[in-house]
């Protein structure tokens, strides 16, 4: 731990001499407004907090938009490559090395407004009904954990582009399990009006801490300089900086 310190106090006094370090390889999904992919490149609150973090730490790095699961599983095979917006669930805890916290959400349980049957005032509830997951997204593993079973109560989906459209236009979805930033602008996108949406339940067991994490084959120098990297920009005021000009959306 000693020598990790000081060759993290070196790359700060000294940024221009670090060693030859591969590219890394970050991967991630289109997830407004966090990490959005447009046609001028990858934008969003997060991407921007993660561009800073690797601009500070003088470390080459590609961006690459997937969907969630193929993202997830690279990060957790791959040398070298890192993911985000991530969430730090026990499960992941041991799979990762944690960079640093990005943003905090809360996520809940929705329904259309429409459906008047549908009455759910705990988890157990949501049983008696088929709700929507995003594969490898930490809901989708929630679920699972607290008794949801696939192909019964749980409808396993690859990205989360058509989930509104799944609920809307499928009658054996019921519900959907979103992080209630996000779900603004998958409402936005998908053409499905918020206001056609009922909040069912909110899941404080279920908070979102959205982190910037490596995969254990990353070099733990590496992985080290972006951790100082990120925490410096959060002293120096940087982060609040690009968080301030994201509010309205976040």
């Amino acid at each position: 731990m000693k020598a990790v310190k000081l060759c993290s106090g070196i790359f700060l006094l000294l940024p221009t001499l670090s060693f030859a370090a591969p590219q890394l390889k970050i991967v991630t999904e289109h997830l407004p407004p966090f990490q959005m992919d447009t046609a001028q490149g990858v934008t969003g609150y997060a991407s921007e907090i993660v561009q800073a973090t690797m601009a500070h730490a003088k470390i080459d790095y590609s961006i690459e938009v997937m969907s969630w699961s193929r993202a997830y599983n690279l990060a957790l095979r791959d040398a070298n490559t890192c993911i985000y917006s991530i969430s730090k669930g026990a499960e992941r805890e041991p799979h990762f090395q944690w960079i640093g916290a990005i943003s905090y959400s809360v996520t809940s349980i929705y329904s259309l407004k429409k459906r008047q049957d549908i009455q759910i005032k705990t988890i157990e509830d949501a049983k008696k009904y088929t709700i929507a997951v995003t594969k490898d997204d930490i809901t989708h593993h929630f679920l699972l954990k607290m008794g949801f079973k696939e192909g019964e109560q749980l409808y396993v989906i690859e990205n989360v582009y058509s989930m509104l459209n799944i609920l809307k236009g499928r009658k054996n979805i019921d519900l959907i399990i979103v992080n209630d930033t996000i779900l603004k602008y998958r409402a936005e996108e998908s053409g499905v009006p918020f206001a056609e949406l009922k909040k069912q339940l909110d899941l404080p067991e279920l908070p979102l801490d959205f982190y910037l994490a490596c995969s254990k084959k990353t070099d733990k120098v590496i992985a080290e300089q972006l951790a100082t990297s990120l925490q410096t920009l959060k002293d120096s005021g940087k982060f609040q900086q690009i968080r301030d000009q994201w509010a309205d959306k976040l």
